[in-house]
């Protein structure tokens, strides 16, 4: 169980650090697109624009289905 929040914490830094990055490599460019999805337990809040929030919610729908079936069967 330790190593599960360890590797939790770890994506988010990583995930973190791949923001701040992008921010600054494409702070030269006006335009500017993204998309974002929060899980609270089974309820997905999406945000976004254009067409990258089709994708994160096709993805969230997935990732739900896969992890109640997985934590189902424990």
């Amino acid at each position: 169980m330790k190593e599960l929040v360890l590797i939790g914490f770890a994506l988010i830094f990583f995930g973190v650090l791949a923001i701040i990055a992008g921010t600054i490599l494409s702070s030269d460019t006006n335009k500017v697109e993204g998309a974002g999805i929060i899980m609270i337990g089974p309820i997905p809040i999406m945000f976004g624009s254009k067409r990258l929030l089709l994708p994160l919610v096709i993805l969230a729908i997935v990732l739900m289905i896969v992890f109640y079936i997985l934590f189902l069967r424990r």
